[in-house]
């Protein structure tokens, strides 16, 4: 009988280690957006999570949702993560989170013309300014009294400042140079506003161990130069 109880706990086991993992995310480039296909995902922070599942040995599927349904997911829902997540006093308890997996300061860019200038932070709060809503840069500016333009991505924030409608646009630095270079546009930053990094935020239905396990293979991957591989293939 022991020996038998023994058996079935391992095959509990197994089928927990088994289980797959469920994966949310935006397009927003250059962490984790759509490739030419309009069907594969791609992007910095994608490569880097896929490869830290893969050494894991945990299943996974990733599905792209717009970004309120996907943070909402991984917030409510069982063995549910989101990327790319900007970790937040705000969130911090609402997940477990494995990372950083990109650095994405937060930054108001203008057009390349504009004569702009900004010391601090609060001397943007005389202009127009968009972001997107959901989005943590958003949410912060919104914190310290800001009333935002917001659109529900990047690439709308972009079409809004070149046509006037916004003076600044605020999203990360990464992710605001990389659609500007798509849209083949020029913006300029005007102001880097706070240091921030990028993480995979998991449901806290997720154990701990397992996070636990993905940040010690992802420190692995900083050491052997993966990180900083997958990073700058997209810059």
């Amino acid at each position: 009988m022991k020996k038998l109880l023994f058996l079935a706990l391992l095959v509990l086991q197994g089928a927990w280690a088994e289980e797959s993992m469920v994966l949310t995310t935006e397009d927003s480039p250059p962490t984790n957006m759509l490739a030419a296909d309009g069907k594969t995902i791609i992007g910095s922070a994608t490569e880097q999570i896929q490869e830290l599942f893969k050494r894991a040995g945990i299943p996974y599927t990733i599905t792209l949702y717009p970004w309120v349904r996907a943070i909402t997911m991984a917030t409510n829902d069982r063995n549910t993560c989101v990327y790319s997540t900007t970790r937040t006093e705000p969130r911090e308890n609402q997940f477990r989170w494995v990372g950083p997996v990109a650095p994405n300061d937060w930054v108001l860019f203008a057009k390349e013309d504009s004569k702009i200038t900004l010391s601090a932070l609060n001397d943007a709060k005389k202009f127009r300014v968009g972001g997107y809503r959901g989005d943590a840069v958003a949410l912060y500016l919104e914190e310290q009294g800001f009333k935002l333009d917001n659109a529900t991505n990047d690439e709308q924030s972009l079409k809004k400042l070149l046509a006037g409608r916004i003076d600044l646009m605020a999203t990360g630095g990464f992710s605001g140079a990389w659609v500007a270079k798509k849209a083949g546009v020029r913006i300029k930053p005007v102001l880097n506003f706070q240091k921030t990094s990028l993480y995979l935020a998991c449901s806290l239905s997720v154990p701990e161990a397992t996070v636990n396990k993905l940040n010690g293979i992802l420190r692995e991957m900083e050491k052997d130069g993966t990180v900083e591989k997958k990073n700058k293939k997209y810059q």
